[in-house]
C-alpha cells in the first residue's frame, strides 16, 4: 500500500476519534490543567487555555504521550501541548471543523488562502484549514521556542516536509495520531 494512501487512513481514523470524543467536550482533569499550567511559559498557558475543553484533552494526551517517550524534553512537551492552538483563532464548531477535515486533502493552498480571505462559512473553513500558520503566528508572539512555533505549522505535513528536529517530530506525529 503507498505510503500517501496508508498516512491518508491513518489520519481518517484519528480524525474519527477525535470526532466521537469532541462530542462530550469534558473538561480537563484540573490536575492535568494545573500540569498543563506548570510547564507552559505564562503566555501560552494564556492561549492554551483559550482552546476548547476537548483540544485540552488531546493536547495534553499528546503531551504525555511525548513525555513518556522523552522525559526531560520539556520542549517538545510543551510543542504537545500547544500544536493545535491555532484552531482558538477560528470560531468553528463540530460542523465546520467536520467539513475542515474533509475539504482539506481535496484543496490545495490557493483555494484555501482564496477561501480564508473571503466571508461567510468557506472563510471560516478556509480559516481553520490554514489553523497551523494561525498558531505558529501565535505562538511567535508568545515567545515560544522556535521547534515549537515550527512544529504548529508542521504538525500535519509529510515528514518529508519537515524542517524541524526529526526524532521530536516523529514522538509528537505519533502521539497526536494516538490521543484522543
Amino acid at each position: 500500500m503507498p505510503k500517501a494512501h496508508t498516512r491518508n487512513r491513518t489520519q481518517l481514523a484519528h480524525l474519527t476519534r477525535r470526532f466521537l470524543t469532541s462530542l462530550r467536550r469534558k473538561a480537563p482533569d484540573p490536575s492535568d490543567v494545573d500540569w498543563a499550567k506548570g510547564i507552559l511559559l505564562k503566555s501560552e498557558f494564556a492561549l492554551w487555555e483559550k482552546m476548547s475543553p476537548s483540544d485540552q484533552k488531546h493536547s495534553i494526551a499528546v503531551a504525555k504521550m511525548a513525555r513518556n517517550e522523552l522525559p526531560h524534553d520539556a520542549i517538545t512537551i510543551r510543542a504537545g501541548l500547544l500544536h493545535d492552538i491555532g484552531k482558538t483563532a477560528v470560531r468553528s464548531g463540530v460542523t465546520i471543523r467536520v467539513a475542515a477535515a474533509i475539504a482539506k486533502p481535496l484543496a490545495n493552498q490557493d483555494t484555501i488562502n482564496r477561501w480564508s480571505q473571503g466571508k461567510g462559512p468557506l472563510a471560516t473553513l478556509g480559516a481553520l484549514m490554514a489553523y497551523p500558520q494561525l498558531g505558529a503566528s501565535m505562538l511567535r508572539e508568545a515567545g515560544s521556542e522556535e521547534f515549537i512555533v515550527r512544529w504548529a505549522t508542521e504538525h500535519h505535513l509529510p515528514a518529508a516536509e519537515w524542517t524541524v528536529e526529526r526524532t521530536r517530530a516523529e514522538v509528537l506525529q505519533r502521539a497526536d495520531q494516538f490521543a484522543v
